[in-house]
């Protein structure tokens, strides 16, 4: 996610999403990763294919983990996704939801790009949510080598 402005992944209209389980110190069990992804998966995501969470994954079009690693605990394990920005409300309630039946710490991290004017349509999306985020965040200004067509 932090590298769009060479990779180009994230496209006007579209959210990345990154779950991230166990941090800071309190690690995770695959088996509240593999409920979260399935979640997400039921609400027609795209889980990024270079990350080793999907790599455990039975099937990616289900987010179901892996049978024999669920009791496995890990440091940290963030579960990468896409979906269309339309997509946002209906995912993050599902996110709240899900939360209750998770036994270890997580967030979200969310990405999309900035509109020709230098909006960024997900801010509505957030404050609508009541939910917070930094105006801090990263910025990606494109001085990279673009390997992709952004």
């Amino acid at each position: 996610m932090k590298t769009n402005d060479v990779t180009g992944r994230f496209q006007r209209g579209w959210v990345g999403m990154g779950c991230e389980f166990g941090r800071p110190g309190v690690g995770a069990r695959f088996r509240d990763i593999d409920k979260v992804a399935q979640v997400l998966a039921k609400h027609g995501v795209e889980f990024e294919p270079k990350n080793p969470v999907t790599g455990l994954m039975e099937d990616p079009k289900t987010g179901q983990i892996k049978k024999d690693v669920l009791n496995e605990k890990v440091l940290s394990g963030i579960v990468e996704c896409l979906y269309p920005i339309e997509k946002f409300e209906e995912i993050m309630t599902a996110l709240k939801e899900v939360s209750k039946e998770i036994d270890t710490v997580f967030s979200c991290e969310v990405i999309n790009r900035a509109d020709p004017d230098g909006s960024y349509p997900l801010r509505k999306k957030l404050d609508a949510m009541g939910i917070p985020y930094y105006i801090n965040g990263k910025q990606n200004v494109g001085l990279g080598r673009p390997v992709a067509n952004v």
